[in-house]
C-alpha cells in the first residue's frame, strides 16, 4: 500500500513512517498541510494518515481538496484534541472519512483500521 503519512510533530511522523515501512508498505511523510496537498497532487496514494490540526492548512482541509478534486484516498484522521471532534464530524461524514484515532494510539490500532478502511474503501 502506498501511503503519505501527514504530522506536524517529526517525531510521530518519522516513527510511523517507519513502522509502516517495516511492515511493507511504501510511505512518504508531509510535515505541515500544505506540503500533504502538494504530494497528493504530485501522485496518487492508496491511504492518507493525517493530523487534523496542522500548520498552514488543517488535515481536515486537505482531505476536503482531495475529495473536491476526485483524489480522495482512504483517510484516517489523527487527533489530539477529541473535543473538537463533534464540530468537525459533519465534514467528516460529507467526504466519507469513517476513521478518526485520537492521540495516543498505539501503531497496531493505526494497522487495523489501515485494513479495515482498505477492505471497505469510500
Amino acid at each position: 500500500m502506498k501511503i503519505l503519512v501527514a504530522e506536524d510533530n517529526h517525531i510521530l511522523a518519522n516513527s510511523l513512517v517507519e513502522h509502516l515501512r517495516l511492515r511493507g508498505h511504501k510511505v512518504a511523510a508531509a510535515y505541515d498541510g500544505r506540503v500533504a496537498a502538494i504530494c497528493c497532487r504530485r501522485q496518487d496514494f492508496d491511504a492518507i494518515v493525517i493530523d487534523f490540526l496542522m500548520p498552514d492548512i488543517y488535515g481536515i482541509d486537505v482531505l476536503e481538496q482531495l475529495h473536491a478534486q476526485r483524489q480522495m484516498p482512504q483517510a484516517i484522521l489523527m487527533s489530539g484534541f477529541p473535543e473538537l471532534l463533534d464540530e468537525i464530524a459533519p465534514r467528516l461524514a460529507a467526504i466519507g472519512v469513517e476513521t478518526v484515532m485520537q492521540k495516543p494510539f498505539l501503531f497496531t490500532e493505526l494497522e487495523e483500521a489501515l485494513k479495515s478502511d482498505s477492505a471497505n474503501p469510500p
